[in-house]
């Protein structure tokens, strides 16, 4: 139900956005003085040549150089340095806070100082706007991503305090863009709340060389995201944990790339050890699952490695090894009811919004509600279909837990799957519904043969082959 509640929630910001309204910015402690970071060049002289003065370049107006480790909170503190969150509040508000550059409203660069930000409280800096509301419970370590920008993390790490109270690292507002890298982000904890580092809807995440260590929440143990377009590449997601579904990732109701990627170690108490995907687009190549798991300390039984309901997903080129869930799909589980042959229930958002004429009335009196809805970035209301294709991947010791029945779906359990051309962890092929002592298949409609009979070079030997 909160995905449907919260979808009319941002929607209703996303129209407001969209066709403007009344816009204050916070009062943010400016300085007096103008202190633009400098660059300082000069020309080579020869001993015959007059010395030339040389010339200070300011840098670029959008960049935003961070020069210190500590956290700092609203209101802030005029010290003479730009920590964390006076950057992403100039970068909010185009307004320079402390020695922070103002920045460039949508088009700002946030540099990172190399070293760890340990993080011991919540933000407490006043909306961007009236109407830009967070629909968390949990507080987050820094203002909330307002406006697109970019975040160059130079190797920092971001850490949240062992005694410290729940909180996530970052939170992405309504129409917002992030693209961040070259960063590590740990010991996040927001407990029953959702999203343990990063809390997303109705907005666009790119990650490069991001890895998210020890997150937690009860969706989405590093990343809950809705609504909007997510890619990821290069990155590590490693001992996140959900007691919900999705250990290191939950994905709703968008589109997602997601390459070169490493998942290890993730639990979840529900569905999707690694990752959970629901009413999604997804590809998803060159990424290897690890020793994921679904645990059995709740009702997940679904996608030790990950799990995905009413999906449209390719997985190519990937590794899948030692991924455990109790009952079905010890690397990957997947449901998809149209495929199946099931009535399934009705999911049209647009539909459900006509059938309600409290938010009929309310929603269609917004202009351009209509168009941003079947515009969204996500492409879920328009042009969606269910299909699953699984080629050229590696299953290996996987395995189900359930003492009645162990392993008859170790690596794929679907309704309704193409899923050739994979190798099983021996030439013979696939188990369960195969015919070798490979991985197992599940019993609905998997299309498993033509299989392979040797592993593909990408293929870590030292996994790839049963044991």
């Amino acid at each position: 139900m909160r995905p449907f509640v919260t979808m009319f929630v941002i929607l209703i910001l996303t129209s407001i956005a969209c066709g403007g309204g009344v816009v204050t910015t916070p009062a943010p402690v400016i300085s007096t003085d103008a202190d633009v970071p400098l660059i300082a060049t000069s020309a080579l002289s020869s001993p015959t040549e007059e010395s030339v003065t040389p010339t200070l370049t300011p840098s670029p107006a959008n960049v935003i150089f961070v020069n210190t480790l500590e956290q700092e909170v609203y209101p802030f503190v005029q010290n003479g340095k730009c920590s964390f969150a006076e950057a992403i509040m100039a970068a909010n508000t185009a307004k320079q806070f402390d020695s922070c550059n103002a920045g460039v409203l949508g088009e700002s660069v946030i540099e990172l100082m190399t070293g760890e930000y340990v993080f011991t409280q919540v933000d407490e800096s006043p909306p961007v706007y009236e109407w830009l509301i967070s629909v968390t419970d949990v507080g987050t370590a820094l203002p909330p991503i307002a406006y697109p920008m970019t975040i160059h993390g130079n190797d920092a790490t971001l850490t949240r305090a062992e005694n410290a109270e729940p909180l996530r690292f970052f939170e992405l507002m309504v129409n917002s863009t992030l693209t961040m890298d070259n960063i590590t982000i740990q010991n996040g904890d927001v407990a029953k709340d959702w999203g343990g580092a990063i809390y997303s809807m109705n907005s666009s995440i790119t990650l490069d060389n991001t890895r998210f260590i020890n997150n937690n929440s009860d969706n989405g143990g590093a990343i809950y995201f809705t609504f909007g377009r997510l890619d990821i590449a290069n990155s590590e997601f490693v001992n996140n944990t959900s007691t919900g579904n999705g250990g290191a990732l939950y994905i709703d109701s968008s589109r997602s790339l997601i390459q070169s990627t490493r998942f290890e170690g993730n639990e979840s108490d529900g569905n999707g050890g690694g990752l959970y995907a629901y009413f999604a687009t997804l590809v998803i190549t060159d990424n290897f699952f690890i020793k994921n798991r679904v645990t059995e300390n709740a009702n997940g039984n679904w996608g030790g490695g990950m799990f995905t309901n009413r999906v449209n997903i390719t997985i190519t080129e990937s590794q899948f090894y030692q991924n455990e869930s109790p009952a079905y799909g010890g690397a990957v589980g997947v449901i998809n009811p149209v495929l199946a042959g099931i009535d399934p229930e009705t999911e049209n958002m647009i539909q459900q919004i006509q059938d309600a004429p409290v938010v009929s009335d309310m929603l269609t009196s917004i202009p351009g509600f209509q168009a941003t809805l079947e515009a969204h970035p996500s492409g879920i209301y328009s042009n969606f279909k269910e299909d699953i294709q699984i080629h050229n991947n590696c299953f290996a010791n996987n395995a189900t837990t359930n003492p009645a029945d162990p392993n008859w779906t170790s690596g794929i359990h679907a309704s309704a799957a193409v899923a050739d051309g994979n190798y099983w962890g021996n030439p013979s092929g696939p188990s369960g519904r195969g015919p070798g002592s490979g991985d197992s298949v599940g019993k609905n409609k998997i299309i498993f043969a033509p299989f392979l009979t040797d592993a593909p070079d990408f293929c870590d030997p030292s996994f790839s082959e049963i044991e």
